[in-house]
C-alpha cells in the first residue's frame, strides 16, 4: 500500500518541474524537437521521473519512433506501474506499429486506471474496430461520447460504425476545426476532417484537407493511402495508383508480399520465367483483378495465381493462368511476384482502359449441369433472381453495407419472381423466415466453394446483391448484376454513377441519404416489376 501511495503522489506530481511544464507546452505547440530537448535535460536531473519518461514516449509516438518510444514507456511503467500517461503512450506506439492487440491491452489498462479518460475509450474502440469486434467498439465510442460529447474523433468513429448520423459528423467537423484553429500544424486533424468529408460525399473538401495534411507531414503513410482511395473514387486512376504504392509501408497490408525473397514484378517481359500473382485482401479483389492474368501472360512465360482456397477450383482454367495454388499450399518455383491489386497500376489502367474482353470467369460445365437440374426441380417462376443481403460481419464497414432480409420486403410484391439465396455466413439463417409473400429458395447448404456459386449463378437471370464478393463474381461472369450501395461506397463504384466501368453488366442503386435503404429497395423493386410485367427475362 505504501508503494502505491508513493507512486500516486509521484505520478500526480503536485509540483511539476518547470522543464516538464515547458516541454508539455512545446509539444502542444508542435515543437517536438524543443520538447525532447527539455525532457532530456529534466531526465539528467531526475532519471527516474515517470512523468518525463512518459512524455518522452509520447513524443516518440508523435514522431513514429516506435522502438525508442517503447523503451521510454517501459521505463516509465517500471517506475510507476499505474502511470496513465505511460500506458496511453504505449497504446499509441503499439497502434502506430499496427500491433492492434497490444494497443488494445494498453488502452484498456488506461480505462481501468482512469475510467474518465475519454480519448482512451475512443482509441480502445478503434483497436477493437480494426480487429472486427464491432459491437465492443461501438460500446467504447458510446462511452467516450458519454464522457465528452464533443470529442471529434469519437463522434466521427461512432457515426462511421453506427451509420445514419450526419449530426455527429457535423459535430466532429466542428471539433476538428477547433483543433486546427488551436494548432494549425495538426496534420492528423486535417486528415480526420478529410475522412469525414468523404463520408458526407464532400469529396473536393476532402481532397483539400488531405493536401493540407500531406503538406504538414509528407511522409505519413496513412495520409497517402487515404488520398489514393479518394483519387480512385473520383476516377483519377493515374494519380491514384501512384499514391496507392505507399501501401508498401503499411505492415498490415504489405506483409503478404514481403514474405517472398524474389523481386517484385514491375511489368517487364520475362520470356522464360514464371510470375506469381497473389492476393493480399479479400475475395472481391481477387475476382476483380484476376482479369489481368491474360495481360501478364503476354509478358511472362508462366503465370501462377495464388488465391484463397475457396476460389481455387473456380480459377482453374481462367484465361492466362498457367497454375492455381491455394494459400497455404506449397508454391512452385517462380522468378518474380506481384499482388493482384498492383496490376492496374502496372498496366496504366484508366477509366477508359479497364480490361474487358467479355466474361473472364466461367462456371464449370459439369457443375452447371448439376445445378441446372437442382434449380429446375424447384419449379421457379419466369424470373430467377439470386439474392445477397449481408456481408462478412467482421468487415469494419459491414454495418454500412449490409441489410436484413426483411428490409427486402418490397421485392416480395413483384410477381413472377423466384429468389435464390446466395447468402452465406451468419445472415444465411434469415432465409428460413423470408418476408411475407417472397418465394425464396435456399440451396446454399450445397454450396461448398465459389465454383458452386458460379454454377448456380449460371442458371439464374440476374443477381441482386449488396457490395460483396458475389457481386464481383456475377459481374465477372457477365451476368446482369444489381448492387445496392451505401451512401459512401467503396472506391471501385465511384461517385454518382449508375453503372460500373469494371463490370459492363452491372447496375448500381445508391443510397441518397446515409443509412436510408428504403428508396434503394423501392427502386430495385420497381425495376424488377418492369421486367416482370414485360415478361422478359433480364
Amino acid at each position: 500500500m505504501l508503494e502505491w501511495i508513493r507512486s500516486k503522489l509521484h505520478a500526480r506530481g503536485a509540483a511539476r518541474p518547470p522543464l516538464l511544464r515547458h516541454a508539455e507546452a512545446a509539444r502542444r505547440d508542435g515543437d517536438l524537437r524543443g520538447a525532447r530537448r527539455m525532457c532530456l535535460a529534466a531526465l539528467r536531473a531526475s532519471p527516474e521521473d515517470a512523468q518525463v519518461l512518459s512524455l518522452m514516449a509520447a513524443i516518440a509516438a508523435d514522431e513514429r519512433q516506435t522502438e525508442e518510444g517503447l523503451s521510454w514507456a517501459r521505463r516509465a511503467v517500471a517506475v510507476d506501474p499505474r502511470s496513465v500517461a505511460a500506458h496511453y503512450a504505449l497504446g499509441r506506439l503499439w497502434e502506430g506499429a499496427e500491433r492492434y492487440a497490444e494497443a488494445e491491452a494498453s488502452y484498456r489498462k488506461v480505462t481501468v486506471l482512469d475510467p474518465n479518460h475519454a480519448r482512451a475509450h475512443n482509441n480502445l474502440g478503434c483497436m477493437l474496430h480494426m480487429q472486427g469486434k464491432l459491437d465492443a467498439a461501438l460500446a467504447c465510442y458510446r462511452k467516450a461520447l458519454e464522457l465528452d460529447p464533443q470529442q471529434p474523433e469519437a463522434n466521427k468513429n461512432y457515426a462511421a460504425l453506427a451509420g445514419a448520423d450526419a449530426g455527429r459528423l457535423e459535430t466532429a467537423i466542428d471539433g476538428f476545426k477547433r483543433q486546427i484553429a488551436a494548432n494549425p500544424g495538426d496534420a492528423a486533424a486535417y486528415n480526420s476532417l478529410a475522412n469525414i468529408y468523404v463520408e458526407l460525399g464532400r469529396h473536393r473538401e476532402a481532397l483539400v484537407n488531405l493536401e493540407r495534411a500531406l503538406a504538414l507531414d509528407p511522409d505519413r503513410v496513412e495520409f497517402h493511402f487515404a488520398k489514393a482511395h479518394l483519387l480512385l473514387l473520383l476516377g483519377n486512376y493515374a494519380e491514384g495508383w501512384k499514391e496507392y504504392e505507399w501501401r508498401w509501408r503499411m505492415k498490415a497490408i504489405n506483409a503478404p508480399a514481403l514474405r517472398f525473397s524474389r523481386p517484385m514484378w514491375d511489368g517487364r517481359r520475362i520470356e522464360k520465367g514464371a510470375l506469381l500473382i497473389h492476393g493480399e485482401t479479400g475475395f472481391g479483389d481477387t475476382l476483380q483483378f484476376v482479369r489481368y492474368a491474360p495481360l501478364a501472360a503476354v509478358r511472362c512465360a508462366t503465370v501462377i495465381v495464388e488465391c484463397q482456397p475457396a476460389l481455387k477450383s473456380l480459377l482453374h482454367g481462367a484465361k492466362g493462368v498457367s497454375q492455381v495454388v491455394a494459400q497455404g499450399e506449397r508454391l512452385p518455383p517462380f522468378d518474380t511476384h506481384v499482388p493482384l491489386i498492383a496490376l492496374p497500376g502496372i498496366f496504366g489502367t484508366t477509366l477508359d482502359s479497364i480490361p474487358w474482353q467479355g466474361p473472364y470467369i466461367h462456371a464449370d460445365p459439369a457443375q452447371a449441369s448439376e445445378w441446372r437440374s437442382l434449380v429446375a426441380s424447384c419449379e421457379p417462376a419466369r424470373i430467377k433472381a439470386g439474392l445477397v443481403w449481408a456481408g462478412n460481419p467482421q468487415n469494419p464497414n459491414d454495418r454500412a453495407r449490409s441489410l436484413a432480409l426483411q428490409d427486402l420486403a418490397p421485392l416480395a410484391r413483384v410477381p413472377d419472381v423466384t429468389f435464390f439465396s446466395l447468402q452465406k455466413g451468419p445472415a444465411a439463417a434469415q432465409a428460413v423466415a423470408p418476408p411475407a409473400g417472397m418465394r425464396l429458395v435456399d440451396l446454399t447448404p450445397r454450396i461448398l466453394d465459389f465454383s458452386d456459386t458460379a454454377a448456380l449463378l449460371s442458371q439464374l437471370d440476374l443477381v441482386v446483391s449488396i457490395d460483396t464478393a458475389v457481386a464481383h463474381l456475377s459481374g465477372a461472369m457477365g451476368m446482369p448484376t444489381w448492387v445496392a450501395l451505401p451512401f459512401a461506397a467503396d472506391w471501385r463504384y465511384h461517385v454518382g454513377r449508375g453503372d460500373n466501368p469494371w463490370y459492363p453488366t452491372m447496375r448500381l442503386f445508391r443510397q441518397e441519404r446515409d443509412g436510408d435503404w428504403s428508396a434503394v429497395i423501392a427502386q430495385i423493386a420497381q425495376e424488377l416489376l418492369l421486367r416482370a410485367e414485360s415478361k422478359q427475362t433480364p
